[in-house]
């Protein structure tokens, strides 16, 4: 069985060859040709060219699968400038950018970008590129994180019936392949591009070992015969390898079910961890919730307690008020009494002064009557006094 660098599954989901001339390009920094300085440089370019197809690329430099991607196949699907019906192959890749903490959101959005493509584009044959890119560089904990992300995209991938490639070693940790970070430089980029040529030339069903159009020789009755007989043994054999290319071999078969089944169990097992951190933090959340509440309600109680003892201080203070409020009722009562005698007295004096002044007006009167009777007898006495002398 002829051996395909890179490819997941080799020769399942064959589907043979599409119809129609276009191949659409969904991805990210990689695929819109990141790491060359040219766009026919790029891995899907020189893709397209060689399937003899023509390239339509709505990759954008900060897509990724968890966030992005299926907006850029909104972009494709939005595009009415062509007939949707052309094309023949659509292109997902991405992987290498999202980070192990968004893997739920990558199976998501892996399966909803699928969809939206076979919506968009009914007759193509859907192509995963799980995980395109360089590792060199890499810190070890990264790198065994985008084991996990490419494996989920990847079952993904199988899950929706679509053609599933496995990128993520291709170009493997060779920095003479790197531009910088995961960005494959042009020999990257022609590396990765031949890797997706074998897979889709593959799942089209064409064999390596063509077979034998059988020819005829009229020599004579005896070679024709021999040349029949060698014809037919070749064409035989011709049709054992094509039989056994896209199966493989049993022990393959089952060797390749065991690794899908391990990717998905280890991809099963780090979202059970991501669930289960999840849940911690979520834990830990509520139990400083549950402090938080109690705390507020020891404060709570304090309040009402003091609210308490200020309703009792008012209690007190508006028994004091209505104590005062008697007492002085009480006051303003005797005050009025006092207020009615002081002026029963005043009227009294005010009589006794108007019968003061009648009589002090009687003695004035009075007075000048005794002058007037004064002055006459000492007039008289003086007339009496003058008469005696003479």
């Amino acid at each position: 069985m002829p051996s395909y660098a890179g490819v997941d599954n080799p020769g399942m989901l064959r589907s043979g060859a599409r119809a129609g001339s276009l191949i659409v390009w969904i991805g990210g920094p990689i695929t819109a040709g990141g790491g060359v300085g040219s766009d026919a440089d790029r891995m899907s370019t020189l893709v397209s060219a060689q399937l003899d197809l023509t390239e339509k690329n709505y990759a954008s430099v900060t897509a990724k699968v968890s966030d992005g991607l299926v907006t850029r196949c909104y972009a494709a699907r939005d595009d009415k400038s062509y007939d949707h019906g052309q094309v023949a192959y659509v292109v997902l890749a991405g992987g290498l950018e999202n980070p192990i903490s968004a893997l739920s959101a990558v199976i998501y959005k892996a399966k909803d970008a699928v969809n939206e493509c076979h919506k968009a584009f009914p007759n193509a044959r859907i192509v995963w590129a799980a995980s395109p890119g360089s590792l060199a560089g890499m810190p070890d904990e990264k790198l065994a994180d985008t084991v996990t992300v490419t494996a989920a995209i990847l079952g993904q991938a199988r899950a929706t019936d679509c053609l599933a490639i496995d990128m993520r070693k291709v170009l493997g940790t060779d920095t003479a392949l790197q531009a910088t970070g995961i960005l494959p430089n042009a020999e990257g980029h022609e590396r990765l591009a031949e890797v997706l040529i074998d897979a889709i030339r593959d799942d089209q069903g064409q064999p390596i070992d063509q077979p034998i159009t059988p020819g005829r020789n009229y020599s004579s009755g005896l070679t024709d015969w021999v040349s029949r007989q060698v014809d037919a043994t070749r064409r035989r054999e011709a049709e054992k390898r094509e039989a056994n290319r896209p199966t493989g071999t049993e022990l393959g078969g089952v060797t390749q079910k065991l690794d899908e089944l391990t990717q998905a169990q280890g991809v099963q097992q780090v979202l059970l961890e991501q669930q289960q951190d999840e849940l911690d933090a979520h834990q830990q959340e509520l139990e400083q919730q549950q402090q938080k509440l109690q705390s507020q309600q020891t404060q709570l109680t304090k309040h009402q307690n003091e609210l308490e003892a200020q309703q009792k201080s008012l209690k007190s203070a508006q028994d004091a008020i209505k104590q005062a409020q008697d007492q002085l009722a009480k006051i303003v009562g005797d005050q009025g009494d006092q207020v009615n005698t002081l002026k029963t007295l005043t009227e009294s004096l005010q009589k006794t002064d108007e019968k003061i002044d009648t009589i002090q007006r009687t003695l004035w009167e009075n007075q000048q009557k005794l002058d007037n009777r004064i002055d006459k007898l000492d007039e008289r006495v003086q007339k009496l006094e003058n008469g005696t002398s003479a």
